[in-house]
């Protein structure tokens, strides 16, 4: 293991065990981050994508997969065989499912983050079966939404905070 190996592996964990007792929290590398917004300036319609992981945090966003899709201002339809493909890949590169399909990123055009009824639905439709999983959304004006949605034991929802870690760089 190479000395760069060792170092990440032991900010990794220590990052771990600091968050034990912190709430849940959505967290994004700059690069990650900065890729939503450029999709989110770059058209007046919502766009979505997927939030990719590391296998060790879940909650931290490292990089914003897109596949194709059909847009308007108020809506996002993903193409099932872009998404079918997409998956595919990222099981060939070795990632599990909660490290690629568990996070729906999607930019709002307007100025409220808050999800519509359509957002709603999908949300349900989509990831409802899921055993957790995140809706984040990021306004025009640079607000933002996040629910960590879980389906274990009793279940249950609850709106986290949307946070760039810049520490990461």
């Amino acid at each position: 293991m190479t000395v760069k190996n060792r170092e990440r592996k032991t900010k990794m964990k220590n990052r771990n065990n600091s968050q034990k007792n912190q709430k849940p929290m959505l967290r994004f590398s700059p690069t990650a981050w900065a890729k939503l917004l450029f999709m989110r300036d770059v058209t007046d319609n919502e766009v979505g994508g997927f939030g990719i992981t590391e296998a060790v945090d879940l909650l931290f966003v490292t990089d914003f997969a897109l596949v194709k899709q059909k847009v308007s201002g108020v809506s996002v339809a993903f193409a099932d065989e872009s998404v079918a493909d997409f998956f595919e890949d990222q099981v060939t590169a070795g990632r599990k499912p909660e490290q690629f399909a568990r996070i729906w990123l999607h930019t709002h055009p307007g100025n409220s983050p808050e999800p519509s009824t359509i957002d709603e639905a999908t949300f349900t439709r989509v990831f409802g079966s899921c055993d957790w999983s995140v809706m984040c959304i990021i306004a025009q004006d640079g607000g933002t939404f996040a629910r960590l949605r879980f389906n274990v034991g009793p279940g249950g929802e609850v709106k986290i905070p949307v946070y760039v870690d810049f520490g990461t760089l």
